[in-house]
């Protein structure tokens, strides 16, 4: 059994849907399906950054001023789930960005190679959509729900370095990833977006985590 699945994709993309569908399905094995995700691991760097040095707050979340952060945050990951580690646990780690494989060296070789990697595919403008309407139903609702700012969205997340080996064939973006690696398609929205993920999920992914 592998230990530890990345769920990869820009905000929007349905990684929240994936992690669901497959934490009920490892449920019903006896398999505890933790998640983890970058953002937490940012907010307590933030929180130590009182002056304003690294970040600053924007639409409900924040943005990143100085990014060396950013590889801070997934080093923190790394070391978090190395402690985590048990046996019949399934330690599910989240994150977006938009040079995957320079992510990627923050991790050390004894978990990649005791991972999966699920990389979402959704197209830029359908994300982006999402993350709108997310922003949306939060201001009226009075919180602010892990927002991503959504100029952030329009620069940093408008493409990625999986996405465009990805549009090239699925054989360009193998050549890049350092661990087994599923691409999920999740451009369809709503209901039919989700049932769709499930078919996907229980046809190719499954399997492979065992």
């Amino acid at each position: 059994m592998k230990h530890f699945v990345f769920l990869l994709g820009r905000p929007g993309c349905g990684k929240s849907v994936v992690y669901k569908i497959i934490k009920d399905a490892l449920e019903k094995k006896g398999i505890s399906a933790p998640r983890v995700d970058d953002f937490l691991t940012l907010q307590a760097i933030f929180d130590r950054d009182t002056e304003f040095k690294r970040h600053i707050r924007k639409d409900g979340g924040f943005a990143v001023t100085d990014w060396t952060v950013v590889d801070e945050a997934l080093q923190d990951l790394n070391a978090h789930v190395k402690k985590e580690k048990t046996d019949n646990k399934m330690i599910f780690i989240e994150f977006a960005r938009d040079n995957y494989k320079h992510a990627f060296e923050n991790f050390t070789k004894d978990v990649l190679d005791d991972s999966v990697i699920l990389y979402l595919y959704s197209t830029f403008e359908e994300c982006y959509n999402r993350n709108v309407a997310r922003f949306q139903k939060a201001q009226k609702e009075g919180h602010d729900d892990h927002i991503v700012p959504l100029e952030l969205m329009k620069t940093y997340y408008r493409t990625d370095d999986y996405e465009q080996a990805y549009l090239k064939s699925e054989e360009e973006l193998m050549k890049m990833v350092p661990a087994k690696t599923i691409v999920l398609d999740s451009t369809v929205s709503g209901e039919a977006g989700i049932v769709n993920l499930r078919k996907q999920i229980e046809k190719g992914v499954l399997n492979e985590l065992f």
